[in-house]
């Protein structure tokens, strides 16, 4: 009976190296190391490993999602989507404080009307700009000299309150004569009456005519010292003395550029933890791989085991979870 026995696990054992070898063979598998045969004699191991580029793909579209599919505990898979939440946050912030901005000097330049005091101390209500003031200039620098910059084409201001009006009574020198205070200074008398235009071309006695035209105060005007200029002296039109209204139009306007700026920023900021959170799910994948030894679950085992002092031949079935 103990020789049957024997020859029963000599031919288990025989039949068991020999379909090793052949797997091996035909599969092209290496042969395991001492030590992890003796890890694989109590543990079966299965490397389950990670798509890297699944993973980074994961994370491009949504920051912290290839790290979370690789290693749930991974730190970055929880730092990338915070990171995310912010810029969304600071996009939707520093826009609503844009649009803010913008709606104060849109109305500190049409919205509401002011009380503005004239030279002879007459208070007269008015907008700070108002495009009739700027068409009664421009059409009489029209037709002064047809062959100088001021022509059909150089004048452009749009009849409607759009984004291009707002951006040109700010940016463009030649639409400063809408605004209130350069209007009742410099094309009318006390009384608030147009009456024309002292200007002069690069000076009193420029000649030929040059272009780049100076105004002075109409007669008779009041000294404004803190405007920066007197009675009858010349003053650019593309100077903020000319308009203190106009500089702190584009003051306003300022302020709001710089909260949009802000608004870009962290745009770009959001495009690049997009990147990095990519590339980040790369290195999370593969270290991952390296470090991942999952159980297979259900397995079986035989093996031979004393018994009474006899050798005895078992099979179980193991089940981890």
């Amino acid at each position: 009976m103990r020789k049957i026995i024997l020859c029963f696990i000599l031919c288990v054992v025989m039949g068991s190296l020999l379909a090793q070898g052949t797997e091996d063979w035909l599969w092209g598998q290496e042969q395991p190391k001492e030590d992890e045969q003796l890890k694989a004699d109590f543990i079966q191991v299965n490397y389950e490993k990670k798509d890297a580029r699944l993973a980074m793909l994961m994370s491009m579209i949504v920051p912290g999602a290839g790290q979370f599919y690789a290693d749930k505990s991974a730190f970055t898979a929880y730092l990338f989507p915070a990171l995310e939440i912010g810029m969304v946050a600071g996009i939707l912030y520093f826009n609503s404080r844009g649009n803010e901005k913008t709606k104060d000097f849109e109305h500190y330049a049409t919205g509401d009307e002011i009380q503005y005091t004239l030279a002879n101390g007459e208070e007269i209500t008015t907008h700070r700009y108002e495009r009739n003031r700027q068409h009664l200039v421009e059409s009489i620098l029209m037709n002064l000299n047809p062959v100088d910059i001021y022509e059909d084409s150089y004048f452009r201001l749009e009849d409607r309150n759009s984004q291009h009006f707002y951006e040109d009574i700010g940016k463009y020198a030649q639409y400063v004569f809408g605004w209130a205070d350069w209007y009742y200074t410099f094309a009318t008398d006390e009384a608030g009456h147009f009456v024309g235009l002292n200007w002069y071309p690069g000076g009193y006695d420029a000649s030929p005519p040059d272009p780049s035209w100076v105004w002075a105060g109409n007669y008779p005007i009041y000294d404004d010292p803190d405007r920066g200029f007197y009675t009858n002296q010349m003053v650019s039109n593309s100077t903020h003395s000319s308009s203190p209204m106009r500089k702190k139009y584009v003051e306003l306007r300022n302020e709001a550029k710089s909260e949009y700026s802000t608004a870009r920023l962290f745009t770009f900021g959001l495009a690049v933890n997009h990147l990095a959170a990519g590339l980040d799910a790369i290195r999370v994948t593969r270290k991952a791989n390296r470090g991942a030894i999952t159980d297979s679950g259900v397995r079986m085992q035989y093996y031979t085991g004393l018994r009474n002092n006899q050798l005895t031949p078992s099979l179980s079935l193991n089940w981890k979870f």
